[in-house]
């Protein structure tokens, strides 16, 4: 491990120049890589572990290390390669995943003390479909204790940082994926979004989230037919596309899937977007303003889409909010007790949940054992239902939407254990999912495309389309990401300060 401590200050030793340059190449170019046998699997693989051995003693973006497990595959993946087998289009290539996913053989604890030795037997669908086309797993990144709170913090291990300055957060509850992608510790990483998971992670560390239309991607125990998805966070857009490519599509084990086949997202990658109508919002009409400098700059990049042929227009926007909140509570609340989670723990276990978790825990209880009856239940789908007009509304004058993802940069760590990093009092102080939930609520395909920097830390800037049009916004992202290119835009951690 290449890390030396100096008193309370750790210093990340210089990397190898092909552990730099593996970093920071798309995952499609490595590709082209290993099947021109210019680089092994073993050499990538090692280069990856080697990288966070030295940085993610910094970063604290990995839960689990798979060390011997991922180079015993990829030395398996080197040997296929010499002896001209078929192999998948992810062959040799490391892979991190969110550990709210179960990986056989390989520890899966979703944040909690309660499962820091679970081990399951069987894979998630999208493991089993990423190990299928060859992804070898380097390891299971972060997560806050099942997903329930605003940073990467958990009692498992120590908080999930931003690279580009440790002081502050790297989000949640992905922020474990975007860091240990912004950080080049893998080109891709699987991630979660049932508010923004993935979009806003990927916005404050300065990386590619996507979050695909409800039903594109099957789970063995789907949390909800609208709420969450799994999605990737990657470097590099087409890396977001390919990586879609494999874990979408139908599976008779969840019948919640779109009965379709997936989109062929690359085909039409770099067909562009002239002709789209994209309609700006800095606010959704009602989202008070936190960082100006924040909205101005996501503002100039939507408007850069204009020179690619697309017209953007600012939007007359206004998010019926005081319908739209409640059905996320109520929604979150039904996929938290569909999974099991919160609910149930016996008085051992309960000790070892976190602080936050216990106190949602108590709250439901305390309004004896859900926040909401059936007969809410009937009427926030029945509010739902008023919100798919209103989004069919909007759709019916623009193709897109653009938005800040988040409407400030990483916030600084806070002083208390288990604060919350956000003060506004709006969306009962979900101020982080302000942009992003609305489309978690309706199902709509999302992305978070980094869009320049504030104090040196990134800003995202959001992408919603409508259902089932994740091919265009993947389009769109690809052409921005053309226009205002990030490839040589990386947190640097020569020295780091820590607490």
């Amino acid at each position: 491990m290449s890390i030396t401590g100096l008193g309370s200050r750790i210093v990340a030793a210089a990397p190898s120049a092909l552990e730099d340059q593996l970093a920071w190449t798309p995952a499609w170019r490595l590709q082209q890589l290993l099947q021109k046998r210019e680089i092994s699997p073993v050499e990538l693989v090692r280069s990856a572990l080697d990288r966070i051995a030295r940085l993610d003693p910094i970063i604290h973006a990995y839960l689990t290390v798979d060390h011997d497990g991922a180079l015993e595959k990829a030395e398996h993946a080197e040997r296929a390669l010499l002896n001209g087998d078929e192999v998948g289009p992810l062959h040799g290539i490391p892979i991190s995943i969110k550990d709210l996913y179960a990986t056989s053989g390989l520890r899966t604890t979703q944040g909690s003390r309660i499962f820091a030795e679970n081990v399951p037997d069987v894979d998630e669908i999208l493991v089993e479909r990423l190990r299928n086309a060859g992804a070898i797993i380097i390891g299971k990144t972060q997560t806050p204790e099942f997903a329930t709170f605003p940073r990467t913090k958990n009692l498992l291990a120590e908080e999930c940082v931003n690279p580009w300055d440790t002081n502050r957060i790297s989000g949640a509850s992905s922020g474990g994926a975007a860091a240990a992608v912004a950080m080049g510790m893998t080109s891709w990483a699987i991630a979660s979004d049932g508010g923004g998971s993935t979009r806003i992670p990927a916005a404050l560390n300065g990386v590619f989230g996507f979050q695909p239309s409800a039903g594109r991607v099957p789970m063995r125990t789907p949390v909800s037919v609208h709420m969450a998805s799994a999605g990737p966070i990657t470097q590099d857009v087409r890396d977001g596309a390919i990586m879609m490519q494999i874990i979408s599509g139908r599976d008779a084990r969840d019948p919640s899937t779109i009965d379709a086949p997936a989109p062929d997202l690359l085909s039409g990658l770099d067909a562009g977007i002239a002709g789209l109508k994209i309609g700006w919002s800095a606010d959704w009409g009602v989202i008070p303003a936190v960082d100006n400098r924040v909205l101005e700059l996501a503002g100039q990049a939507a408007s850069l889409l204009a020179s690619a042929g697309a017209s953007v227009d600012e939007a007359s926007i206004v998010l019926p909010d005081a319908q739209a909140w409640p059905v996320f509570i109520g929604m979150n609340e039904y996929s938290y007790r569909r999974t099991g989670r919160l609910l149930g723990f016996d008085a051992e276990q309960r000790a070892l949940l976190t602080p936050p978790v216990m106190g949602m825990l108590g709250q439901i209880e305390g309004a004896g054992g859900t926040l909401f009856s059936p007969a809410d239940y009937t009427r926030l789908f029945e509010l739902r239902r008023g919100l798919v007009q209103w989004i069919e509304g909007v759709f019916s004058s623009f193709d897109l939407i653009c938005t800040p993802t988040v409407g400030q940069i990483a916030p600084l760590i806070p002083d208390g254990e288990w604060d919350q990093p956000y003060t506004d009092t709006y969306s009962i102080d979900h101020i982080s999912t302000n942009y992003t939930y609305i489309a978690n609520v309706l199902g709509l395909p999302a992305a978070s495309v980094p869009c320049g920097l504030v104090d040196g830390m990134p800003v995202g800037l959001q992408i919603i389309g409508p259902h089932l049009a994740d091919e265009r916004v993947f389009r769109a992202a690809k052409t921005f990401s053309e226009l205002m290119p990030w490839a040589d835009r990386h947190p640097v951690l020569a020295e780091s300060v820590q607490a």
